[in-house]
């Protein structure tokens, strides 16, 4: 164990309220910023108090409708109409599900099926989607539901029921056996996250944010929560301008950006492009990253580029609110070092487990977490659910469950967390946590392809496909774009006449890692 857990410590409110939701945030911080902008897109920006009245109303459209806690899934473009979309569906005691208009179109569907979602909220781009799809149904489009005359007492009369357990949004990520895996978040383990990120990082109304991660990706939970909490900005730039770092410099300057929150992927990219020799902005004092390791090499080179910032690498799993631990870099790494995953946040524990219980320091095991940022499972899943969502094998007095990650590790000589590599086949990859059976699986559903196998190389973060049948490799790839998203596509394709096997009868992941894997 890395270090005790906290007791909990909720925000003193108005009047001495607890925060109970996020909507508490919001409205406390409406009353102290009124207009003040919380989030920017290319084409629009809202202020609180107008995202308080927009919320509201969409709030009405839903519980006309819509019992309490039903999932509401918003399928729209990323920007501000989207975001508001999340806290109306909140104010009528419900959760959000965040769908991207440019995911794949098997895999919308796949989520469908497991969600039964009781209405869509869409934008144009949205619906042209959704009505591709037969379980699509109940679709609303945004502008109508955000025009609804505000019923005050009906969404008194759920704000009354709403408590802090209640869900506050569903990610979907990659799932082994091909169908995607909702990972459940409460209110509660939002708030906790946030209270702290806000309190640990001294975080004000001066905080300007900008926006990387797509919103049905948890590395996006810092930006959406930190302006609820504190007044903060958030800037949301075209999806293009990450395509071309020099132009993303280029909008942190104009924008006078001090905090980034982003994928490693993302900071690696400005150095690959060589985007500083265009633009180094003055205005950077905060970059956290977090969601895949982060090489020292780039590290050094943002370091070196902007030396007044503070960069901070956060670990944790969508199934661990975004991150449970922080490493605040403080010292200088060389460039083949590898960086600490630090020390829990409040309220989270890690231990690293091993078949004999809790490793000894330098020992590898799984890394598993416990305390108040934990999901309370997979949504319609309880199987799934079940193998990793366990009872603490280090207590035998009472029910108290933990996340086993898959991920290894082991605690230094400094009592700090190190990262060791997956368990399994899930993988890291551009920030995002992938499982290989998927791609697989949606290889398989081609009745060209008789068998394959994905493997990763994690020094060059290659994603191979080894198959065979009577599929051609570019058929295989374009089939594949059709059904998981572009960080999921494989960067090179293998095609044998048989995959090998070992003693047990199943394909030879091992060999075939060795022989093509790098």
């Amino acid at each position: 164990m890395i270090l005790m857990s906290n007791e909990m410590n909720f925000s003193p409110g108005l009047e001495g309220k607890v925060d109970i939701t996020i909507l508490d945030y919001l409205e406390k911080t409406e009353k102290k910023f009124g207009d003040k902008n919380a989030y920017q897109d290319d084409k629009k920006s809202i202020g609180f108090s107008e995202l308080v009245r927009v919320g509201r109303s969409i709030g009405t459209y839903i519980l006309k409708n819509i019992p309490m806690k039903s999932a509401i899934v918003v399928c729209m473009k990323k920007g501000v109409d989207s975001i508001t979309a999340f806290w109306g569906t909140v104010y009528a005691g419900c959760f959000y599900v965040p769908i991207d208009v440019q995911m794949p179109l098997e895999r919308v569907e796949m989520i469908l099926k497991v969600l039964n979602p009781r209405m869509i909220i869409c934008d144009k781009d949205g619906e042209a989607l959704l009505r591709q799809i037969k379980e699509a149904k109940e679709l609303v489009l945004f502008e109508d539901v955000s025009a609804s005359m505000e019923d005050q007492a009906g969404l008194d009369s759920r704000r009354g029921c709403m408590k802090s357990t209640d869900l506050l949004y569903v990610l979907f990520t990659s799932g082994s056996t091909g169908v995607p895996k909702g990972v459940t978040i409460s209110h509660s383990a939002v708030i906790d996250f946030t209270d702290w990120i806000c309190q640990k990082y001294k975080m004000d109304e001066n905080i300007k944010l900008c926006s990387q991660a797509p919103f049905y990706f948890d590395a996006s939970v810092p930006d959406l929560f930190i302006p609820l909490k504190t007044g903060a900005c958030l800037y949301i730039p075209p999806k293009s301008y990450y395509t071309f770092p020099k132009k993303i410099l280029m909008y942190i300057q104009e924008k006078q950006i001090n905090t980034l929150i982003w994928v490693p992927s993302a900071l690696c990219n400005v150095i690959r492009a060589r985007a500083f020799e265009v633009c180094v902005p003055d205005s950077i004092k905060l970059v956290i990253f977090c969601g895949e390791v982060m090489p020292c090499k780039y590290l050094n080179e943002w370091r070196r580029n902007v030396p007044d910032a503070l960069y901070v690498n956060m670990y944790g799993p969508t199934e661990a609110c975004y991150a449970c631990t922080y490493y605040d870099v403080i010292r200088e790494f060389r460039d083949d070092e590898v960086l600490p995953l630090g020390k829990e946040c409040e309220n989270s524990t890690v231990l690293v487990l091993g078949e004999n219980g809790l490793c000894k320091t330098g020992e590898i095991g799984e890394i598993c977490i416990l305390g108040q940022c934990l999901s309370y499972g997979y949504y319609n899943a309880p199987e799934k659910s079940e193998k990793v969502f366990v009872q603490n094998p280090l207590n035998n007095e009472y029910a108290e469950f933990m996340y086993r990650t898959g991920d290894l590790g082991f605690v230094n000589e400094n009592g700090e967390l190190m990262y060791s590599g997956r368990a399994d086949s899930q993988i890291k990859r551009l920030g995002h946590r992938i499982e290989l059976g998927e791609i697989e699986h949606a290889a398989m559903t081609d009745s060209k392809i008789s068998n394959c196998c994905c493997i990763y190389n994690e020094q060059n973060s290659d994603i191979i496909m080894i198959f065979c049948g009577e599929q051609s490799v570019e058929q295989l790839g374009m089939e594949l774009g059709k059904k998981v998203p572009a960080y999921m596509m494989p960067s090179k394709y293998i095609k044998l006449a048989n995959l090998p096997m070992n003693i047990n009868g199943k394909t030879d992941r091992a060999r075939l890692k060795k022989e093509y894997g790098g």
